[in-house]
């Protein structure tokens, strides 16, 4: 009776492990169902990040300072208006009355000065705009990474249970034939330690678990102890792009460097400024002066304009504007090569976590199952040994793992190449797409 329960007990396990990929799939289905409701998205919690985050709310109010500069920066200074009298006139005896002088003046910049101005203006709030675009597609990035990491610890401690459930099954296994005589007392001991080494790593995972729970909680702009719900499925897009067709997104749309091309726009206003500042400024007037005798001399009109006879200040300026422009060109060149070369890079590791998910999809994961079954058929038949059954469990777990590992640092590295590219994958742009500065 002894051996054919345990031998019952023996193929009993055989049948849980055989059907543990699938009932771990039914598993977690039936959880996802039970808690459908607290999934998050990778893009609701983007989007939740974005509406929190206390950087971008500081960065949007400096670009709306800096649209306000437009308006002025195209505007004639305010009309200058003055008044005298000679108030020795007030009781003379000549009829004249009070005699008085008052003059209306508006100073007008050389032609050319006010639409200089007012580019500078408005490319300073380009500068501005795209500062809080390439804050978004860094937070964008940052949070589908942590997004990857919150997946990766959960679906890795739902892989542990089941594995841990695997692994009691398989110890009272060897309880039982040890008992009967039919096992050595180390089958028995093996089990006890890998439950242990289970144990073990299952307060890793839980370390981890409480790890990332805080930095979402962080970039949520909440209490690092907040619960969070879990995540769906992290997506695996394909095909990719080709590295081409990034790099000319890259080169268009990225911010660093339409942020740099606004501040060279900028520069080449003040340029503009600092030439014109050696022509003179015009100040038109008009005025009554009662202090002439004869009428027709009374009303005047005319222009004055200042004489820029310092031209050395004036050399220097602009010397400093071109020295700047210059500055900022080759910095828009460094700009170009560090983002491509970073383009690159995460063009690579995208590629290589693809490449991976395929491999353990297809190969690694059904060769561990496969591993597994004849360990445990060959320890049921009596010529493997318990040891055999445990180190592949041992390569189940760290083969699903991989698998997980890669799933996550794929949709990582897809939100690093999305960030070097400017915008998403699929051509979404992942920032505000512009607005109307004219208006």
């Amino acid at each position: 009776m002894d051996a054919v329960s345990n031998r019952k007990k023996l193929l009993f396990s055989l049948f849980v492990f055989l059907l543990v990929p699938g009932w771990v799939s039914a598993e977690h289905g039936h959880h996802a169902d039970q808690n459908n409701s607290e999934l998050i998205a990778a893009d609701s919690l983007v989007n939740l990040v974005l509406d929190r985050n206390p950087g971008i709310e500081a960065l949007l109010a400096i670009e709306e300072a800096a649209k306000y500069q437009i308006d002025p920066a195209r505007s004639l200074d305010d009309p200058t208006f003055s008044y005298g009298f000679a108030p020795k006139t007030l009781d003379a005896d000549d009829g004249r009355g009070l005699n008085q002088n008052i003059k209306l003046s508006q100073k007008v910049p050389w032609p050319g000065t006010l639409a200089a101005r007012e580019q500078e203006a408005l490319q300073e709030s380009k500068v501005a705009h795209e500062d809080v675009n390439a804050l978004r597609l860094r937070l964008i990035a940052l949070t589908k990474s942590a997004y990857a990491e919150w997946y990766f610890v959960n679906r890795s401690l739902q892989i542990h249970e089941s594995t841990s459930e695997l692994l009691e099954e398989l110890r009272a296994v060897a309880e039982t034939r040890y008992a009967a005589g039919r096992a050595l007392q180390q089958d028995v001991l093996q089990a006890e330690v890998e439950q242990r080494n289970l144990d073990r790593h299952g307060l890793q995972l839980i370390r981890l678990k409480t790890s990332i729970q805080a930095q979402i909680n962080t970039l949520l702009n909440q209490n690092p102890n907040t619960p969070l719900p879990s995540v769906a499925d992290v997506a695996i897009q394909t095909p990719i792009p080709t590295l081409a067709s990034l790099e000319q997104r890259a080169l268009e749309l990225h911010p660093e460097l339409k942020r740099i091309d606004a501040q060279v726009a900028a520069n080449t206003a003040r340029i503009d400024l600092a030439e014109k500042d050696f022509y003179p400024d015009l100040q038109f007037f008009a005025g009554y002066n009662s202090l002439w005798n004869a009428h027709d001399k009374r009303p005047i009109v005319g222009v004055s304009i200042n004489v820029p006879f310092d031209r050395s200040k004036r050399k220097a300026a602009l010397s400093q504007a071109k020295a700047n422009e210059h500055s900022l060109k080759m910095k828009l060149v460094d700009q170009r090569a560090q983002l491509l070369g970073e383009l690159a890079r995460a063009y690579a590791e995208t590629i290589e976590s693809s490449e991976a998910i395929e491999l353990y999809e297809d190969s690694l994961v059904p060769l561990a199952n496969e591993y597994l079954s004849a360990a445990l058929a060959d320890y049921e038949s009596g010529a493997g040994s318990f040891l055999s059954v445990i180190t592949a469990e041992q390569k189940k777990l760290i083969t699903e793992e991989a698998l997980e590992r890669n799933r996550a640092n794929y949709f990582s590295r897809v939100a690093d190449l999305e960030r070097w590219t400017g915008n998403g994958l699929d051509g979404r742009v992942a920032f505000s797409a512009g607005v109307d500065y004219e208006n």
